[in-house]
């Protein structure tokens, strides 16, 4: 039975060129609400600024009061498409997302259907898009929740995450007038079981706010091990593992790690220890493959695990799934 632990790694955005510079190798977005009108009756059109990292408004006049409630909120997606007259800011859609229509639920959600084109959206331009138009369209007396589907279906983020229903309060304010957006997601973790020379899964529920990719989640959760309250799993990463950076892209994890990443634990070993990383990596969603460098150099030791390098999930060493019984 999978345990489940709370991991609250969230982290505030820093805006300031010497945080983002040493910073360079993680994608740092944050969302600023810099008020260009003050006035409680505005209503604002969200946009990002030029660096397209952290979410700006521009004050337009209330939609025409004497439209139906669909073409009051297409008068205004038009304006969200639409490129914004201040060179400092950016529409929230890139060239090539398209949204296919636009309707009421049956449970009085305002649904924002997208093609398929969506699903090639980077995190944090993503995050930011579905923060705006959420925060923009909310502003309606009449739009409660939004929701996002792409192709006819509710839309599905890395790691199996269903946004579902979205209200401009699930983008909290922070201290500092700025804002981020915070989401409870579930990692599964493969660690090491006590009892069994093989890998088990461990569920967690981390507090995610688009700072890190899931795949930076997941090595944070496994260099820190499973914690005190996991009793039945070992740490599986050697002590002063170190990621120097991990992106992703078609399907593939780079993952490149310090040299302290070879010096396996004597309990642990090289193979459980390498497919720790892989086995964790590879249940993100959309991810097969991950390939481990380390130092940016690739070793052999480690590339023979896979063909050219490129790892992939070995579901005969995790417990449960070597016999083909479910995880209960």
């Amino acid at each position: 039975m999978y345990l489940i632990r709370r991991l609250f790694l969230t982290a505030f955005f820093l805006l300031t060129a010497a945080l983002l510079s040493a910073c360079s190798d993680e994608w740092q977005a944050s969302v600023d609400m810099r008020e260009k009108e003050s006035g409680s009756d505005v209503f604002r059109i969200f946009r990002t600024d030029d660096t397209e990292s952290m979410l700006v408004w521009e004050s337009i006049e209330t939609p025409d009061t004497g439209l139906t409630h669909i073409d009051r909120i297409k008068e205004v997606i038009k304006r969200l498409e639409s490129t914004p007259a201040d060179p400092e800011m950016k529409k929230l859609m890139p060239e090539g997302v398209t949204m296919d229509s636009v309707y009421f639920g049956q449970d009085g959600q305002l649904i924002l259907d997208f093609g398929k084109s969506y699903n090639n959206l980077k995190t944090i331009p993503e995050l930011l898009l579905r923060s705006g138009y959420v925060k923009t369209l909310c502003q309606f007396d009449f739009v409660e929740y939004v929701e996002f589907y792409v192709d006819d279906t509710p839309l599905i983020l890395r790691g199996d995450v269903v946004p579902g229903l979205m209200k401009s309060t699930d983008f909290v304010d922070n201290t500092g007038n700025s804002t981020y957006f915070s989401q409870e997601v579930e990692l599964t973790v493969y660690f090491v079981k006590k009892t069994q020379k093989m890998l088990g899964g461990d569920i967690y529920k981390v507090t995610y706010d688009g700072t890190s990719s899931y795949e930076k989640l997941v090595t944070d959760i496994l260099i820190e091990g499973p914690g005190i309250d996991g009793t039945e799993f070992v740490p599986t990463l050697p002590e002063g593992t170190v990621v120097n950076k991990i992106s992703s892209g078609d399907g593939i994890v780079y993952a490149d790690l310090n040299e302290e990443f070879l010096n396996y634990r004597d309990n642990i070993g090289e193979e459980l220890t390498i497919y720790s990383l892989v086995n964790s990596l590879c249940d993100l969603q959309g991810i097969t493959k991950v390939q481990i460098t380390v130092n940016g150099t690739s070793r052999k030791s480690i590339d023979k695990y896979g063909q050219s390098g490129l790892i992939e999930r070995r579901p005969d060493l995790i417990v449960n799934e070597k016999a083909g019984e479910a995880d209960g």
